[in-house]
């Protein structure tokens, strides 16, 4: 509930980087896929983009979102996605499963990797999710400098103007993503005065 919470606020604040650390099986990509069909519910010409560390697992995240977008009723007792947004469906033809759009929206949802493709997309909501699968990945200086450049140099250039980034991870090492970023937005702040 409180994750929901921060979320919602984080959506209808100006920031544009939110950093949740919890440790591994607290929900965090749950909640995350939910909050996904919340935007895309409200406002189905959203474009969201998520980078987990394969692309199983973007994936994954991508079509777990996708379905309850697609679920039909069979309980009337289960609230399903159409319930509360009975007007948003997936576009007929465009339902890949790690690249699908919205009826009335284009390319709404892309899910990559490090090793994956985010080129020619946009996104006004990036989240990153998972980005370390190991202990030895997180102790590795060349992997978490290659995640860096992934996220400074291929990510940052997909995010729209007015976009935000949400960085979900357990946190495994000081220099991991989540501290990089939170040293970035810091040092932002000093340099511009304002937060990113």
């Amino acid at each position: 509930m409180d994750l929901c919470r921060e979320f919602q606020e984080f959506l209808e604040s100006d920031e544009e980087v939110l950093v949740v650390n919890e440790p591994p099986r607290h929900g965090k990509s749950r909640t995350a896929g939910l909050f996904v069909e919340w935007i895309l519910g409200n406002d189905p010409t959203k474009k969201i983009m998520t980078g987990s560390y394969n692309e199983t697992l973007s994936t994954m995240f991508s079509k777990n979102v996708r379905n309850d977008i697609q679920e039909e009723k069979a309980d009337q007792k289960r609230i399903v996605f159409s319930d509360i947004f009975p007007g948003v469906t997936i576009k007929r033809g465009d339902g890949a499963m790690n690249l699908w759009s919205l009826e009335g929206g284009y390319n709404n949802y892309l899910a990559t990797s490090p090793a994956g493709t985010a080129t020619g997309f946009g996104c006004d909501i990036m989240i990153i999710d998972d980005l370390i699968k190991s202990a030895l990945e997180a102790n590795n200086a060349k992997v978490l400098e290659d995640q860096w450049g992934w996220f400074t140099d291929t990510m940052l250039s997909r995010l729209e103007e007015g976009g935000k980034i949400i960085v979900i991870m357990t946190r495994w090492h000081s220099d991991d993503l989540a501290g990089r970023v939170l040293k970035w937005c810091k040092e932002k702040r000093k340099s511009t005065g304002t937060f990113p």
